[in-house]
């Protein structure tokens, strides 16, 4: 084979393994509980967190005309407060558990670029029973 075949697939398998490797770095988010983000504040200001935590119901503040979504979340008696400028998930008053990605601002607030949530265990009572069938 010519050596400048072999040098062009070279550089070629370098580049996608250095995309691959920096691909990874950027989308690595790391799952906490509120308590751990506020003992470590300082050490996750500006980083990609990814936070769970319970949605409190009443604080949910959903302004449609702007598309901006705010509400508290809680665990082990810790709160935390999400700002989400995206269209709001449709069952996130009736969610047990909210899985939040975002990065950790200077006031605390953790804006959020995704929410998941964990749907209510009445959903997965009624999959378990027609499992059983």
């Amino acid at each position: 084979m010519k050596p400048k075949i072999i040098i062009g697939v070279g550089i070629i398998i370098a580049a996608l393994v250095f995309l691959i490797i920096g691909g990874f770095k950027e989308t690595a988010v790391y799952y906490l509980t509120i308590p751990e983000v506020h003992a470590q504040e300082s050490k996750y200001m500006g980083q990609g967190v990814r936070v769970s935590g319970y949605v409190i119901p009443e604080s949910i503040d959903w302004d449609p005309g702007k598309i901006e979504l705010e509400f508290t979340m809680q665990e082990a008696g810790d709160s935390m407060r999400v700002y989400y400028k995206n269209v709001m998930p449709d069952q996130l008053a009736e969610a047990q558990q909210v899985i939040v990605e975002g990065k950790l601002d200077p006031h605390g607030t953790l804006q959020a670029e995704r929410i998941m949530l964990k749907c209510p265990s009445k959903y997965e009572a009624k999959q378990n029973s027609l499992s059983s069938m």
